[in-house]
């Protein structure tokens, strides 16, 4: 995936929201989880932030809310990275196609 920002914190951010879609189908594929952990440790993310991604991969921690006002400022980028996090799997389901409609949306 291609680096959202330099900023650690907004790129967690990002792994937030990718986190949201990478669930949408109510599961998550290996590949998914793997494309996120390369994400997060290619855009800095903080080793305390990639524990709380790890929670949420597995399924123990709930899914962290992320901040769409912060995300919009970078729309192009935030959109780019979900496109290619769907498309790890090899496969975008229904319900990821209408969250990445949704998503286009909320981040105008």
């Amino acid at each position: 995936m291609s680096q959202a920002s330099q900023d650690p914190s907004f790129a967690f951010e990002v792994v937030k929201l990718l986190l949201q879609v990478a669930w949408a189908d109510h599961e998550l594929a290996g590949e998914e989880a793997q494309a996120l952990r390369d994400f997060a440790a290619q855009s800095g993310v903080s080793e305390a932030d990639r524990a709380t991604l790890e929670a949420c991969l597995a399924g123990t921690e709930r899914l962290p809310v992320p901040n769409l006002g912060l995300l919009k400022e970078q729309r192009i980028e935030v959109l780019r990275a979900v496109r290619q996090l769907l498309k790890s799997d090899a496969r975008i389901h229904e319900e990821e196609e209408k969250l990445l409609e949704e998503l286009t949306e909320a981040l105008r």
